[in-house]
């Protein structure tokens, strides 16, 4: 369709691009606590520097395509990377945890468009028997930056550690180690723009002369008329509303008002938002058949659980390694690469199984095994992982999160798979955006929901002294192996410790439902041998031709 140098330029700057998008989700994961500290951040603000990128990069998805119709693909995103090294930059700067969760979700915002233009355009300018090739090799990068983030945040952070002293189980700074060291977990941040400086101009000099193929009808008017802005809105308001409902039973607890009203609130709009879906004239958000087909509803279901887990899975993992195990946020995300590697590397055999498979059965019971294996692997790995404690060997501290980390690695694809060969071919572009929309928001959830686990068994468990003077509900989490005296340390580790478990012991039954969930899966016949492969590398860039 294009020349080859220009396929291979565009192929080095997209995938820049969706390196910096992807791995930014996950780069705080191992800096965290040190940021936590730094800023003396309670929980809820703990939790929301994660959540605040990934709700706006969810909250945004569906207008991405649209708005591309209309001021064209490269535009959106030129826009996107731009807006996103705006966030890196103001993250960088932040002089409080307000700010940096305000810029998180202003990156998040440029992190989803790119995500989302790079899909559409490689299968715009990509020929279709070579978009399985490309799909690989961008997914290559996805896995990448899975492990990549992790590694970033901790190299950054573990270029200082603070040098305490403990007197009463209460920490004492004597050295400012922010002004004596150069480095720091703002590098984290900064890095991002001369990637994206780089990839702009590679991104702007591969696509000069390529003309995109626009909607004629496309116009704001009918954007205004036709795109389901209340579904969306119900959609988003009702997530918002029970993880800020989750955040307030972390600061207030269960009891209080305020916590009930809002998470009951938000369950109430999102069935409202069901009905709203089913019945509504415009454009919705999900298809028909997400709603009269049970292949698809169980897909749906499994979906958000999977990625509810995975993202609970990884943001507490790295603190358990450095607030219960002492490691050095480095170190965490050297601990980090059995569950991380083995989520990237579990999903190649699995598509090759597939391959094979297909050919062989033309429908999708190798889909359907892949699905149910990985979630019975997903659900014992969470269920080792909260065997995990302050005391436990490297040998489990590797197998465990490695046996998970295989598991949910195996549901990268297959569910979409099986997804995608279930919808009537008018409704696979809506119905992709469906996928990612549940998709986002169980990764979304998942960490909320991890916070208030988590905070709700510390706070009830930790000694008063360690709790920061300036906030009821701030740890500094660095500094916990070094407490003085002895018997005071082991016991705070081991509250850390239990509450870390006890995301994981939620996690396991969730992922638990979802295996005995799996075998409402039916099989799905395909026809074409090669339309799942060619579905799993262009579907994913149709979540932006129709929403």
């Amino acid at each position: 369709m294009h020349g080859t140098n220009v396929l291979i330029s565009f192929a080095h700057s997209a995938a820049m691009a969706l390196f910096l998008a992807t791995t930014d989700a996950t780069i705080v994961s191992t800096s965290l606590p040190t940021i936590a500290s730094e800023f003396n951040a309670s929980q809820i603000q703990y939790t929301w520097v994660g959540v605040a990128y990934m709700l706006t990069q969810t909250a945004f998805q569906p207008l991405y395509g649209r708005i591309s119709d209309l001021v064209g693909r490269k535009n959106v995103l030129y826009s996107s990377i731009s807006i996103f090294a705006i966030g890196s930059l103001l993250c960088g700067v932040a002089r409080s945890i307000e700010w940096l969760i305000a810029a998180r979700a202003l990156a998040g915002i440029g992190g989803g468009g790119i995500v989302s233009s790079v899909w559409v355009i490689t299968a715009e300018i990509v020929d279709v028997q070579h978009r399985a090739k490309w799909s690989q090799a961008l997914s290559v990068t996805w896995s990448c930056s899975a492990i990549a983030g992790p590694l970033l945040g901790g190299v950054f952070s573990g270029m200082f550690q603070s040098d305490c002293s403990i007197a009463a189980g209460k920490l004492t700074e004597k050295i400012d180690v922010h002004q004596s060291s150069p480095l720091s977990w703002r590098w984290g941040f900064y890095i991002n723009l001369p990637i994206c400086f780089v990839a702009l101009v590679v991104l702007s000099s591969s696509l000069r002369g390529i003309t995109f193929i626009q909607s004629s009808s496309a116009s704001w008017r009918t954007l205004a008329q036709k795109f389901d802005f209340g579904g969306l809105f119900l959609f988003m308001g009702g997530t918002s509303c029970i993880i800020i409902g989750f955040g307030f039973a972390t600061e207030m607890g269960w009891s209080k008002p305020s916590t009930l009203v809002l998470v009951i609130s938000g369950l109430a709009i999102l069935i409202c938002g069901g009905f709203y879906e089913k019945y509504t004239s415009r454009d919705c958000l999900f298809p028909a058949t997400t709603f009269t087909d049970l292949t698809t509803i169980t897909i749906l279901i499994i979906t958000f659980l999977h990625n509810f887990a995975f993202n609970a899975g990884t943001f507490y993992l790295a603190l358990f390694y450095q607030a219960a195990n002492g490691s050095t946020p480095f170190e965490a995300g050297i601990k980090l690469l059995p569950y991380s590697l083995g989520s990237s590397l579990a999903s190649m055999p699995a598509a090759w199984f597939i391959g094979y498979m297909q050919k062989r059965s033309h429908d999708t019971s190798a889909q359907n095994n892949i699905v149910s294996v990985g979630l019975l692997l997903s659900t014992a790995g969470f269920g080792l992982l909260s065997a995990l404690n302050e005391h436990s060997s490297v040998l489990t501290q590797i197998l465990y999160p490695l046996v998970a980390g295989i598991g949910l690695g195996m549901l990268f694809h297959a569910p979409y798979q099986i997804f995608a060969n279930a919808l009537k071919p008018n409704e696979l572009a809506t119905g992709t955006s469906a996928f990612f929309l549940v998709r986002f928001t169980g990764a979304t959830v998942g960490l909320a929901v991890a916070g208030a686990v988590f905070y709700a068994q510390a706070s009830a468990n930790l000694p008063p002294g360690l709790l920061s003077s300036d906030s009821g509900s701030s740890i500094d989490y660095t500094g916990l192996a070094s407490l003085e005296p002895s018997e005071f340390r082991s016991k705070v580790l081991h509250v850390v410790s239990s509450s870390i478990q006890t995301i994981w012991a939620v996690c396991s039954p969730c992922l638990g439902v979802a295996f005995l969930t799996s075998f409402l899966l039916r099989r799905v016949t395909i026809d074409d041998p090669q339309t799942t492969t060619r579905t799993d590398s262009t579907v994913e860039s149709s979540v932006t031709e129709k929403v």
